[in-house]
């Protein structure tokens, strides 16, 4: 006997998809659904051009041994060279040039801002090692706290992935009868996919764009001043890698430019953050420019579903807001509401 009917099925599979949505992010598990998805959509996107040539479970199941192999190379060679960095490269003379520089930059920073903040800047390492070591003492609560959760966050990822691989290799048959719930939910999964991988592509151009104006920045406008920003090339592919992340990724390049500009001097460092605050602001219209072009909604739409999100959940509202308003337009079009 059928509890629901056709509709109430339907209706249902609305409720659970808002549901998933909505505990997403309180749940923490944003990046274990970034994690996912993007594995799924590489695997799939893939195993799309190489089922041409080899038949199609073969092609996921080759596609997904390739990126599963790549995935742990990487895991692999992050902890290999954080291990080497820290017994090798801080350990005797490479480790006394590290303190040099560290010292000089402290220094040469020291004796720009003294006249402004007297004794705000220690002089050399040895001063920051008390002060950090001060500020652990006083913190450790929220410290213990931040690395609690940031392995939750590592092992939400690594889930994703283990989610991704495992759910591109059952491959659909449109032929094939299914129940109407379940082919409700299907399409729930579809429309949501297809909204993701609409956000990414988009990302993928402004990441594009950040690293052009960066490149302009540092290539062009700062050596005309005589200028030359330390790591400008690694900067350069940082910025990129890191600009497909949505807004996160821009403050920890944002960070790392800053600090770079800081080996130079103070003025550098404030023109290079004044710089990248502009442009992460301008980012907001670029994000809504780009994504509402590939969901076709105004910028408009997605600016206000951006700040909306970004006050009911934080930074993780911003950076999910343009996924789930493409997937609301989504349904809403297949619903012939807009």
């Amino acid at each position: 006997m059928k509890i629901l009917n056709d509709r109430q099925c339907v209706m249902v599979s609305y409720v659970l998809m808002l549901i998933f949505l909505v505990l997403l992010i309180p749940m923490h598990l944003l990046a274990c659904f970034f994690a996912g998805f993007v594995i799924f959509e590489i695997i799939n996107s893939l195993g799309g051009v190489l089922e041409k040539y080899i038949d199609g479970q073969r092609a996921r199941l080759t596609i997904s041994i390739v990126v599963s192999i790549i995935v742990l190379a990487l895991v692999a060679l992050a902890i290999t060279g954080l291990y080497n960095f820290v017994l090798h490269d801080l350990q005797g003379a490479k480790r006394l040039i590290i303190e040099q520089k560290v010292d000089h930059a402290l220094q040469g920073l020291q004796l720009q801002i003294v006249q402004y903040m007297p004794n705000f800047t220690p002089y050399s390492l040895a001063e920051i090692k008390t002060h950090v070591l001060g500020l652990l003492r006083a913190n450790i609560a929220t410290l213990k706290h931040t690395g609690t959760g940031l392995i939750h966050s590592i092992v939400t990822i690594i889930i994703g992935i283990v989610l991704g691989i495992l759910i591109s290799l059952n491959q659909l048959n449109p032929q094939q009868y299914r129940p109407v719930f379940k082919q409700a939910m299907l399409v729930r999964i579809i429309n949501l996919s297809n909204a993701f991988r609409s956000v990414v592509f988009a990302q993928i151009k402004i990441s594009l764009i950040n690293t052009l104006l960066f490149v302009i920045f540092v290539f062009v406008v700062l050596p005309i001043f005589n200028v030359h920003l330390p790591f400008a090339k690694t900067l350069t592919i940082l910025t990129f890698i890191f600009g497909l992340i949505p807004i996160v990724g821009n403050l920890v390049t944002n960070t790392l430019i800053t600090l770079a500009g800081l080996t130079i001097s103070l003025t550098v460092a404030i023109v290079a953050l004044s710089y990248l605050i502009i442009i992460h602001k301008l980012e907001y219209f670029i994000n809504a420019k780009i994504i509402g072009s590939k969901i076709h909604a105004q910028s408009w739409e997605v600016l206000l579903a951006m700040l909306i999100f970004e006050s009911l959940f934080g930074l993780p509202g911003l950076i999910a807001a343009p996924i789930f308003y493409a997937y609301l337009k989504i349904e809403l079009k297949q619903a012939d509401m807009i």
